[in-house]
């Protein structure tokens, strides 16, 4: 049972940072080009590319929408941006579910499941959307490149990866410790931890 003097033990804090740094990459990714213009995924031609849209230097950016088609881009692909979103909503569960955990509010919320769980599903959000990112933005940028057009990669294609990287720490090795007591057990009086 996860008790509160082993709050500062080290994987619950390491839970807590990768939990924390994950949902605040996810985060910045979701509101990136047209929101906030210098967190982008792919600079060509004097347009930045973003998550929900893209701004070109001279006229502005587009209304922001889901799922966008671009000169070099696959619109389908661009749709999957929004599991960044997920990715950030599981991950601030994960890391609420891990605060009420420490807290010990609720006998339900003392199960470190809950924390896992999230953590994993935010980790499979983000590996599916930083998958169908690179797939997108490195066939775009050699598209660009083929073309004689200078293309960069920006710091959104690399914030989502760290980001997976954190998340999978996160819920591998964060957060508080499995024991058997809320797990079925042939006999109440015996504690089997795992």
């Amino acid at each position: 049972m996860f008790r509160r003097d082993e709050a500062l033990e080290g994987h619950v804090l390491l839970g807590l940072f990768f939990s924390l740094a994950s949902c605040l990459l996810f985060t910045l990714i979701s509101f990136s080009t047209p929101f906030i213009n210098s967190i982008y995924f792919l600079y060509a031609s004097q347009i930045r590319y973003g998550a929900f849209g893209y701004c070109v230097d001279s006229s502005g950016c587009i209304k922001p929408v889901l799922g966008y088609s671009g000169p070099g881009l696959t619109e389908w692909l661009t749709r999957t941006h929004i599991m960044y979103g997920l990715a950030a909503l599981c991950m601030l569960l994960a890391l609420i579910a891990l605060f009420l955990s420490i807290l010990q509010l609720g006998t339900i919320m003392r199960n470190p499941i809950f924390f896992r769980s999230m953590a994993l599903l935010g980790t499979a959000f983000s590996l599916l959307a930083t998958i169908f990112a690179l797939i997108n933005f490195v066939q775009a940028r050699n598209r660009f490149n083929a073309q004689g057009t200078a293309a960069y990669y920006g710091p959104a294609l690399w914030m989502g990866i760290g980001g997976t990287i954190a998340a999978l720490l996160a819920a591998a090795i964060g957060g508080p410790q499995i024991t058997a007591r809320y797990m079925y057990r042939a006999d109440n009086r015996v504690a089997y931890n795992l």
